[in-house]
């Protein structure tokens, strides 16, 4: 079940992050980077996932923008992440 929707910008990038409730109890966020790309953190309360997440997106961004240029792919384009 969603529970939370909020955005977090990171180089220019505005990302939508998604907080769920499990069946089980647990909350998870996910955030969609790319084409089959999410990033899901987990954690035992709202406040705690949402801050864990937001902690690590920049990261994940980051390694991903490394990645592409090292491997010369093509970048992603900028702007508003599903």
């Amino acid at each position: 079940m969603l529970l939370h929707s909020s955005e977090l910008e990171v180089n220019g990038e505005v990302f939508s992050i998604n907080i769920f409730c499990s069946a089980a109890g647990r909350f998870f966020a996910k955030t969609c980077l790319g084409e089959d790309d999410f990033i899901i953190t987990d954690g035992p309360s709202l406040p705690e996932t949402l801050k864990r997440h937001e902690d690590l997106l920049p990261l994940a961004v980051g390694t991903r923008e490394l990645t592409q240029s090292y491997f010369g792919g093509p970048r992603r384009p900028r702007g508003r992440r599903p």
